[in-house]
């Protein structure tokens, strides 16, 4: 069949597979409350189970300072796991490999300074487009995240997720840390690439411990990264200096790699960094090749859209066609990929299994982070 690529089992670095080459992508939902899972993100989750061999959470802090949006989901306490074994169990329901994104928003917890919590980040600076103070991290605070970070791990170990995710993208708190617009620091965790690199690479580290000691050695960790950060101006980092960092955590013993176009990119998945010969694609499936499995997506929409980047990548995340169609991957099963929905109505989400957040959240485009419109979407 044309689409059995896309069908066939995916290894990950530590010989755990999944049934398929297909990636639910991390996509906040915003429909936690107080960072306690819903029953909304659970038939949400369940009702597209059977479709993404592996299936990631949006992002969850991992602490309350770290805090991006309202209705985050949380792994910053003990008593979330009974609701977080909710949620490992539904995406598990059919097969599908669950995963906890673990995140800090850093210098973005917008709604952390709200509750009066402290906001840090590498660097105190000026951030335009924030309204509120930013701390720099001490010494402490870098210790105490780290830490942070490997008792989310145990907390999704105890959940039963499959493994973690760790968001390095989207101008969390770890790319804070690797851009040089946003750490200027002069300590060990600043200045050169080596130690703009420390912090997310200390995480990953700290990560790989803990689920060593848990004895989970079938326990998968994906990291997530923003392949370049210029915005005109304002570079954080170019290619080449991911290249490097992508390098050290294949040595750390990452399980995949999950190369984001979106969060301000807004790539296609063939596409490649400005003035370059190669696409993204190119540049990480090169690098990873032998040692990790390494995904790509953005603008995956048909059938075709994911046969395509299955060809130049390991596997595809998808995200907004799961939101319009739970059931994209069964229909290419059935040889009925003519039959994917690739539009919506506002009026039709409801009948979707999509959580309330996540629907109000695009009745809404103009609100902050919510302006990604659905193919066809009418309001």
């Amino acid at each position: 069949m044309l689409y059995d690529k896309l069908l066939e089992p995916i290894t990950f670095a530590n010989g755990t597979q999944s049934f398929n080459r297909i990636m639910m992508a991390p996509m906040c939902d915003d429909s936690s409350d107080n960072g306690y899972v819903t029953a909304g993100q659970l038939t949400y989750m369940r009702a597209r189970a059977a479709n993404a061999g592996i299936m990631v959470t949006g992002y969850a802090y991992v602490n309350d300072s770290g805090i991006q949006v309202a209705g985050q989901l949380s792994a910053a306490h003990d008593d979330r796991v009974a609701g977080l074994r909710e949620l490992a169990t539904a995406m598990k329901s059919k097969g599908a490999r669950a995963i906890l994104q673990l995140s800090h928003a850093g210098r973005d917890s917008g709604p952390s300074q709200a509750a009066g919590k402290r906001v840090y980040a590498p660097s105190k600076m000026d951030f335009p487009w924030l309204d509120y103070d930013v701390d720099e991290m001490t010494t402490t605070d870098i210790e105490n995240v780290i830490h942070d970070f490997q008792a989310a791990t145990q907390r999704a170990i105890d959940a039963g997720f499959d493994g973690v995710e760790i968001h390095d993208c989207h101008h969390d708190l770890l790319q804070q840390f690797f851009s040089a617009y946003s750490n200027h620091r002069n300590d060990q965790w600043g200045g050169s690439l080596e130690r703009r690199m420390a912090f997310p690479l200390a995480v990953l580290k700290a990560v790989k411990e803990t689920i060593a000691t848990a004895n989970k050695p079938d326990f998968i960790l994906g990291w997530r990264i923003s392949p370049e950060e210029v915005h005109g101006e304002n570079v954080g980092y170019h290619v080449a200096e991911m290249v490097e960092q992508t390098k050290a955590a294949i040595a750390i013993g990452i399980d995949y790699l999950n190369v984001s176009l979106s969060g301000g990119l807004n790539y296609h998945f063939n596409e490649g960094p400005k003035g370059s010969k190669q696409t993204f694609a190119e540049i990480f499936h090169n690098l990873t090749a032998g040692h990790c499995p390494v995904f790509i997506g953005a603008h995956v929409h048909t059938a075709d859209d994911a046969l395509a980047a299955v060809t130049v990548a390991d596997g595809t995340y998808i995200g907004r066609a799961l939101l319009i169609d739970p059931d994209f991957t069964q229909k290419i099963k059935e040889g009925r990929s003519q039959d994917i929905i690739t539009t919506i109505t506002h009026q039709e989400m409801s009948h979707r299994d999509l959580p309330a957040g996540l629907i109000e959240n695009y009745a809404h485009p103009d609100r902050f982070q919510k302006g990604i419109p659905l193919p066809g979407l009418t309001f």
